[in-house]
């Protein structure tokens, strides 16, 4: 279905990637992840003819997509593009975004497109949606009509890039349900996504990006148990790492907790540990913090694990006069309901630096 060989881009006088080389067997389904700027969305945007190489071919259905005779054209009534951003036409409503290619591009007759585009629309969740403009639609409406309006053209090949990346995580899950169920079908595509979330669930493969190539791939499986090479473990452990800085003046712990809950949510966990996110954040930071004894402004990073429900939460404090743990910072009651959430729970002083250390 796709073959790509020896694949080069120039930006700007520098080199995007080079040598990128991958097939993408029919039912099959290619996840692209890696670091931003390493080149995923321009590398789909070469699949789609949408950005011109520096150099190398890209076969679809045996046809180099490159050659100067080729009717562009024909070849992208065989993908369908899926953009972060919808793309979807303000001035049209639902069910017109949807047959306006159909109908103009492959000449299908406006009744049946119609009839075509409600099945599409059914499909993704969002029939009886028909006469609704864009404006009037969630951000994962927008793209599940955008995910309709791609499959209205009966492609042979679906292309996604970052379909979830401005979505909050309710609308993320929509998304993520109907593309899992396309790939659950069968269909074959490639996805670039920083959500290893959505990888793990869509992907029979994955290519890592770093170094300005393709620098791992393997099936689904192996990429995400057993990698082999140094920067995708390094990816793969950090992209299971929450950080942020928290300034004492800036205190928002509403929002703070908000974001370590919608981190924790992609991992597997129980409902003691979501409510100790809240409990740690209130007998833990805001004493520190807000407290009258000095103190400083904090480090936080929640570590999840992929395969059980030890997640760990750390921490770290500069310049503190004594263990955190201890008064004027916590008294009794902070640490007994720390204690009674917490699996495990301790400080530990490195250099000027104290580490307070939650098991969940």
């Amino acid at each position: 279905m796709i073959k790509v060989r020896n694949l080069r881009l120039d930006l700007d006088g520098k080199t995007l990637f080079d040598n990128v080389n991958f097939d993408v067997n029919k039912g099959e389904m290619l996840a692209i992840l890696g670091e931003s700027g390493s080149g995923k969305s321009s590398l789909l945007r070469c699949i789609g003819r949408f950005k011109l190489p520096t150099s190398g071919e890209i076969y679809i259905d045996g046809e180099n997509i490159f050659d100067d005779d080729i009717n562009i054209d024909k070849v992208r009534e065989k993908m369908g593009f899926v953009y972060q951003n919808f793309n979807l036409f303000s001035h049209l409503n639902v069910l017109n975004n949807i047959i306006l290619a159909p109908v103009t591009v492959k000449g299908i007759p406006k009744e049946q497109a119609i009839r075509e585009a409600k099945i599409f629309l059914d499909r993704v969740g969002m029939l009886g949606q028909e006469e609704k403009m864009p404006d009037e639609l969630s951000g994962g409406q927008k793209q599940r009509v955008a995910i309709a309006r791609a499959l209205a053209m009966r492609p042979n090949v679906l292309l996604f890039d970052e379909p979830t990346s401005s979505l909050d995580p309710a609308m993320s899950e929509e998304v993520e349900s109907v593309i899992t169920d396309l790939a659950d079908e069968g269909i074959t595509g490639v996805i670039v996504t920083h959500e290893l979330s959505l990888a793990k669930n869509i992907a029979t493969k994955v290519a890592f990006m770093a170094e300005g190539s393709i620098y791992e791939e393997a099936s689904k499986k192996d990429f995400f148990t057993k990698p082999k090479k140094m920067l995708t473990r390094r990816f793969l452990y950090r992209s299971r790492m929450f950080e942020k800085e928290v300034l004492k003046d800036a205190l928002d712990i509403y929002t703070l907790v908000r974001e370590l809950k919608t981190f924790l949510a992609k991992y597997e966990t129980n409902k003691k540990q979501r409510r100790l996110i809240r409990i740690i954040c209130d007998e833990l930071l805001y004493p520190i913090l807000k407290g009258n004894a000095p103190s400083t402004n904090a480090y936080v990073r929640l570590i999840c694990s992929e395969t059980s429900l030890d997640h760990t939460i750390i921490f770290s404090f500069k310049e503190l006069t004594g263990d955190p743990l201890k008064p004027p910072y916590l008294d009794d009651l902070n640490i007994s309901i720390l204690e009674h959430y917490a699996r495990y729970l301790f400080s530990q002083q490195r250099d000027d630096i104290w580490e307070v250390v939650i098991q969940m």
